[in-house]
């Protein structure tokens, strides 16, 4: 997988931004070079960005609005900072269970007089003007909640991604390790609430992972629903410390039934199972 490709085909166009925006990363006079070639009816938009150049990213998103194709976008792992406003350009945006999305104010930085400082902090204000503007129109929230969040540096999983409106579908869980590589960039940029997900810190399987996995164990989907419905939490099946048996005892004379052994806990034997099937699914 390269980190920037435009695969054109007859009907679908596949593009995977999987870079950083502008600089070294995606600039955006290449990404509108090649789009401008792609004559496909519906695009499939890969997004894996922890963001970069506002402008680059505002244009990449004008141009992609202005496309006459359908535009789907798939947040695979990250969409962060302007890749976020980038991945609004579909009409559809579909996130992996396991992606994270990112908003946060425009930064800017300059050298000069005090009234170079005053230019530069009436444009990052235009440019927050514009983002609230793009958050607002595919979220339906209000401006002044878009601030709000913008002010705090949010990131969202895909649950709340979804509940804000900013996302129409949750996908399948992602490999996140192309993911993973963004995290020592953005804490170098300041970023202050970096999810755990992001640094790679291990988790414990969810939910909708366990389930997932009991079903590969081999239980049916209501079976699976059932023992989770049960009571399952998240940390129930770690760090415990396996029963000590009895030291064995004396061997039995010969010639001797030997007592019928215990029946397995299915719905044991299942989630133990589940629990050494679900970390690799994340």
């Amino acid at each position: 997988m390269k980190w920037y490709e435009i695969k054109a085909k007859q009907d679908i166009a596949e593009i995977y931004l999987y870079d950083e925006i502008g600089g070294w990363g995606i600039p955006a006079k290449q990404f509108v070079d090649e789009l401008k070639a792609v004559k496909s009816s519906r695009i499939e938009l890969h997004i894996n960005s922890p963001g970069g150049g506002v402008f680059d990213g505002i244009a990449i998103y004008n141009v992609l609005k202005a496309h006459p194709a359908t535009i789907t976008t798939y947040i695979d792992g990250l969409a962060a900072s302007i890749a976020s406003v980038i991945a609004l350009a579909g009409e559809t945006v579909i996130m992996a269970e396991n992606a994270l999305f990112m908003m946060h104010n425009p930064t800017g930085l300059t050298v000069g007089s005090a009234e170079d400082m005053r230019k530069m902090a009436a444009a990052l204000d235009k440019i927050r003007d514009l983002l609230i503007g793009t958050y607002v129109a595919k979220s339906g929230q209000s401006e002044a909640e878009i601030a709000a969040l913008l002010d705090a540096e949010t990131w969202m999983n895909a649950e709340e991604a979804f509940d804000a409106g900013f996302v129409d579908q949750i996908g399948d869980e992602m490999d996140m390790a192309a993911c993973i590589k963004f995290a020592p960039a953005m804490a170098k940029l300041g970023f202050k609430h970096v999810p755990e997900t992001l640094t790679g810190e291990k988790k414990n399987p969810s939910k909708r992972n366990l389930e997932h996995a009991l079903r590969d164990a081999g239980c049916s989907p209501s079976q699976a629903k059932s023992i989770l419905a049960k009571g399952y939490q998240s940390d129930s099946l770690r760090d415990e410390e396996p029963p000590q048996e009895d030291p064995p005892g004396p061997e039995p004379p010969r010639d001797v039934e030997l007592p019928a052994p215990a029946k397995k806990d299915r719905v044991s034997d299942l989630l133990t199972r589940a629990e050494v099937i679900a970390p690799s699914m994340a």
